[in-house]
């Protein structure tokens, strides 16, 4: 019997904002409990930290530099040779999106059966990326067609946050988890094997939980506060900064309740994770006895004021960095974690080998099935590559515990020590000798490359001084 394959998604969520991986001011107990039962693989990375280019990956298992986009472009078709859901569907599955898929031309299946599409909580009609957005059709039935999802006035990149104002049984991520449930439970095919992902738009901003959530966090908000390294400015934010500006320095105050609204959006899914959980796969209900493998991850992170920066794109922890486990219902797997160098890449294999589908020989990614079953990685990765166009040009390697950093803008490079210091606190550049490997592998990868330039007479270290990609002239 073929498994069920349950793909959960969050936008712009960070590694550290689970209980399981260290954080003890989250409520995450729903997703921490079904970590600890499967495989949670703490060091996984977004290698092109945005929506598009990391959705890409997901449903090709293709590296950005292989399906064609190492940055941020809205209204590109995207002509992929395969996708997961075309492969699954192929096999016998039948396969199915709830929420976000963030590809154009809008409605375009990619091989899925069937798109309930909302791309953002957010509502833009007529807008030729955004304009069909299924929650807002939705939400005009249930609270009538004057009720405005944008009327908080918290804008969809925006570091400004409060909470939901509208009765929470109406939120994306509520509606999300209620159209999964009504998918396994009413309308799904039971003869054959499902695949479902459900992609919320959540912890993206606009950063407005339901009020709960929201209290919760802003009551306990002096106990939290960004990670600032010793290369990072320090001072105060200038009056009239952009809401959804991405550099700062940032208010400490104004970051905290940033907190408040992007962890409160991180414990709803939870809390509706729990809901799924029981509607769908206790005693009784149609999967209680059908195996199932349950996969959770993100597209990227959020910078969330670390080093007086914000969003995703950048090469930072906080940005690439994402929470990946597998579980399983009815699937004997051993509680475990993982330090397996991982990436979005390898979602898409790893779903192809539970299925038992031919895996690409285009797919960059490699199966993480052998590991979550309890044996080791069939290739032992040491080296993983990451980049991303546009704001903050940027090209990154990991090699052991190390990250090399390297921004085309301004020739500036960076190195880290994760394994002493996760933060990224204290960039080790000066040592010249340590960048030397770095350089040969990025020289190495951007051969052939018109787009980017690596000249090794213009480098510039930033030992530890602030990054004039940032901050010109501060250097």
């Amino acid at each position: 019997m073929k498994p069920n394959i349950l793909l959960i998604t969050t936008d712009q969520q960070r590694w550290d904002t689970l209980g399981i991986n260290g954080n003890r001011l989250i409520q995450t107990g729903h997703l921490d409990y079904l970590a600890a039962t499967g495989t949670n693989f703490t060091r996984a990375y977004s290698t092109t930290p945005s929506c598009i280019a990391a959705r890409r990956s997901l449903l090709t298992g293709q590296h950005g530099v292989t399906h064609g986009m190492v940055g941020y472009e809205d209204g590109v078709e995207f002509k992929p040779e395969f996708t997961v859901p075309g492969l699954l569907g192929q096999a016998g599955y039948q396969t199915q999106l709830i929420g976000k898929l963030h590809q154009y031309p809008q409605r375009k299946r990619y091989g899925f059966d069937n798109i309930t599409l909302s791309e953002q909580i957010d509502y833009r009609p007529g807008s030729p990326v955004f304009g069909h957005n299924d929650y807002v059709d939705w939400l005009h039935q249930k609270a009538g067609v004057d009720a405005d999802p944008n009327l908080n006035g918290m804008g969809a990149n925006s570091r400004l946050a409060r909470p939901w104002h509208l009765d929470e049984s109406l939120h994306h991520t509520s509606w999300a988890a209620q159209e999964a449930a009504q998918f396994l439970t009413k309308r799904r095919d039971p003869s054959c094997p499902f695949f479902l992902h459900l992609s919320f738009w959540a912890p993206h901003p606009p950063l407005v939980p339901p009020a709960a959530h929201y209290d919760y966090y802003a009551r306990r908000a002096d106990r939290w506060s960004p990670t600032l390294g010793e290369w990072s400015p320090r001072g105060e934010q200038v009056p009239g900064c952009q809401p959804d500006g991405n550099v700062g320095p940032f208010d400490l105050d104004g970051m905290r309740n940033t907190m408040a609204g992007y962890y409160g959006l991180v414990n709803h899914v939870d809390d509706v994770i729990g809901f799924l959980m029981q509607r769908c796969f206790l005693h009784g209900t149609p999967f209680a006895n059908q195996p199932t493998y349950i996969i959770f991850a993100s597209d990227h992170g959020d910078m969330l004021g670390d080093h007086h920066l914000f969003r995703k794109v950048l090469p930072y922890e906080g940005s690439t960095h994402v929470p990946l486990f597998i579980a399983g219902k009815n699937i004997k797997l051993n509680g475990q974690r993982s330090e397996e160098l991982a990436c979005l890449e390898d979602i898409a294999p790893t779903i192809l080998d539970m299925a038992g589908v031919d895996i690409p020989a285009a797919v960059d990614g490699r199966s993480l099935l052998p590991i979550v079953q309890g044996g080791a990685a069939k290739t032992k990765r040491d080296l993983l590559f990451g980049e991303h166009s546009g704001f903050g040009a940027n090209h990154w390697v990991i090699r052991g515990g190390h990250k090399y950093i390297w921004f085309s803008a301004t020739h500036e490079e960076q190195l880290f020590d994760l394994a002493a210091d996760p933060g990224e606190t204290k960039d080790l550049s000066a040592d010249t000798a340590a960048l030397a490997p770095f350089r040969d592998l990025l020289s190495d990868r951007l051969k052939g490359r018109t787009d980017y330039t690596f000249d090794r007479a213009k480098l510039k270290p930033c030992a530890n001084g602030q990054p004039a990609v940032f901050w010109p002239g501060r250097n």
